[in-house]
């Protein structure tokens, strides 16, 4: 299995640079080919997480995870044979559909969401039970690290995560060749997993 430490001498070997500042520095290039598959990869399984919370009466304001970076789908459940799911609204809708924030009645459940701030969803109307709510979103790669050994990229698209690291460290070392080389070779390991993951999804399926 590939892990950080294999990554962090194969940047060492293909590169032969070994100083001890190409070694910081390698941090930072395999960070930023993190970042940059986590916005390439397609429908990734990686990507995306479930998380389940408890919507409190009177409190029309839910905690965003930690890691969250965009929302698959948003679900209420009035019961255990009810979901419903909440559509997705700007704050000044909100603001408009429900302006006083009094609590729903009548068994109305939550029917929209917004983004309130980088830490809190907005929804409306206010809940007027406590009810579960479940969460389907994506987030980015956990972080290799030295404590993070391996992520998704390491045990499936490994060729992306170290040609991607490689680009940064050619721009670091000021090796345009080398950069160009690299850039290619990312772009075709890229379109190799996309394609995997869509066959796996099922898109070319016909009937």
């Amino acid at each position: 299995m590939t892990t950080f430490t294999i990554l962090k001498q194969d940047l060492i070997d293909l590169t032969e640079d070994n100083s001890s500042a190409f070694a910081t520095e390698s941090l930072q290039f395999i960070a930023t080919a993190e970042l940059r598959l986590s916005r390439e990869l397609q429908n990734c399984p990686g990507l995306q997480k479930h998380a389940t919370s408890t919507l409190t009466v009177s409190d029309p304001f839910i905690t965003k995870p930690t890691d969250f970076v965009s929302m698959i789908s948003f679900q209420v459940l009035s019961s255990a044979a009810a979901r419903n799911a909440l559509e997705y609204r700007d704050v000044s809708f909100i603001n408009e559909f429900w302006p006083t924030r009094t609590l729903a009645t009548d068994g109305q459940v939550p029917r929209y969401y917004a983004d309130w701030d980088d830490n809190f969803f907005l929804v409306a109307p206010t809940p007027g039970a406590v009810l579960t709510i479940e969460m389907n979103y994506r987030r980015r790669f956990d972080a290799l690290d030295d404590s993070t050994a391996t992520n998704w990229l390491t045990e499936h698209a490994y060729d992306a995560l170290l040609y991607g690291a490689l680009i940064e460290a050619a721009i670091y070392n000021k090796n345009p060749q080398q950069q160009q080389i690299y850039q290619q070779r990312y772009v075709d390991a890229v379109q190799s997993v996309n394609a995997e993951l869509a066959l796996k999804r099922g898109d070319n399926f016909t009937r």
